[in-house]
């Protein structure tokens, strides 16, 4: 299976476990960093992080720095750095991974290998730094994994596919995220793409989308919203309609179900037949702008460390990506060892690009949300 080596793995114990104490006294580091987070899991890790970091930037140079989280939808902290830009609020983000692209092309960043040693750098996987092809601008944080949420009331049987999204006994009873609003949207089209054989390559060619080559995967994707409860706008949206049983089965991230479920909803997991929909998503990256660059730096390379992979655990953030040395949580280890995952980081980059990506909504509004 493609990138067996990420999923059986986890990180190498680095010198941030046991911090030593800077050997320049010249470095300045400053007392606040500013950190956009995101939603979900990785906020909850980086607020449980804060603590622990301060300590560490302490004992290291003296400053217990102190970090910020501005967590919220990932496309709005995108929007709000490009507005405030050259003077950014915000010294780290997370973001998408076409958006750490965009951003290396318009020089918003620090490389971050260049502060690794190469034998630190070597112990994130090479093939899921290939991957995200984002010249070591940012390190994977997780696979991201899209399964199906199937209430345990259904039968089983019902759903194993999903085809099975167009069924007529789910009808009005199912959800996948719209790509008009979140990135995962995208992930419904490549299960499309993947359930009919189609060469997805050929609609992107010299920065013309080919339309009609699309169009039946995208007709495909119609046929499952025009049998959905709603087409959804990530977890946020989600949750309720499962919590309330509204919902009979969900497209979602496979750690969002499991962090569910602990939460009591009674659900579970369905790998659709046709494959698990894969990305590898880049972690945080450093504001080339950023007026405390040491501590921002340092804090990237503390939310990559043992110390956070640990913490994620005890989080129940089981999709972290594990570096070589450590052991993955039994769960995501239970998972990977069963899942045929298809990974589709191509495949989005081209509907995101944005040569094609205005293109791509105008069909996916006409056909998946319009019907036409």
């Amino acid at each position: 299976m493609r990138y067996c080596r990420i999923l059986g793995v986890a990180a190498l114990a680095l010198s941030l476990a046991s911090p030593a104490v800077a050997q320049d006294a010249s470095i300045e580091v400053g007392p606040e960093l500013i950190v956009y987070t995101g939603t979900g899991l990785p906020t909850d890790l980086a607020d449980a992080l804060v603590q622990p970091f301060a300590e560490y930037m302490d004992e290291k140079y003296g400053v217990p720095v102190n970090v910020r989280t501005v967590p919220g939808a990932i496309p709005q902290s995108w929007l709000t750095l490009q507005t405030e830009w050259p003077n950014p609020t915000g010294d780290v983000y997370l973001l998408y991974n076409q958006n750490v692209q965009e951003g290396i092309e318009q020089g918003y960043w620090l490389n971050l290998e260049e502060q690794y040693t190469p034998e630190e750098w070597a112990t994130f996987d090479t093939d899921a730094l290939a991957a995200m092809n984002l010249d070591g601008y940012a390190a994977p944080m997780e696979v991201a994994a899209w399964v199906l949420a199937v209430q345990d009331s259904l039968d089983d049987g019902v759903v194993t596919s999903l085809a099975d999204l167009s069924k007529p006994e789910l009808a009005g009873r199912i959800t996948f995220d719209s790509a008009l609003s979140v990135a995962s949207g995208y992930n419904a089209i490549a299960a499309a793409v993947t359930i009919r054989g189609d060469d997805w390559r050929t609609w992107f060619v010299d920065g013309v989308f080919n339309e009609e080559a699309a169009r039946p995967a995208f007709e495909l994707v119609s046929s499952w919203a025009d049998n959905a409860l709603t087409l959804t706008q990530g977890s946020g949206s989600i949750v309720p309609l499962l919590r309330r049983g509204e919902a009979l089965a969900s497209a979602w991230w496979w750690h969002n179900v499991i962090l569910e479920q602990a939460e009591g909803t009674p659900i579970h997991v369905v790998e659709p037949t046709e494959g698990v929909m894969a990305v590898v998503q880049a972690g945080p990256v450093v504001s080339s702008a950023s007026e405390n660059p040491v501590a921002a730096i340092e804090w990237v390379k503390f939310f990559h460390s043992t110390v956070a992979t640990e913490t994620a655990k005890s989080l129940n953030y089981h999709s972290r990506m594990p570096r070589s040395g450590e052991v993955a949580s039994q769960e995501w280890t239970e998972f990977a060892a069963g899942a045929n995952f298809v990974f589709i980081d191509e495949f989005r980059a081209a509907m995101l690009d944005p040569a094609y990506n205005a293109d791509v909504l105008d069909l996916y509004n006409r056909i998946v949300i319009q019907g036409q």
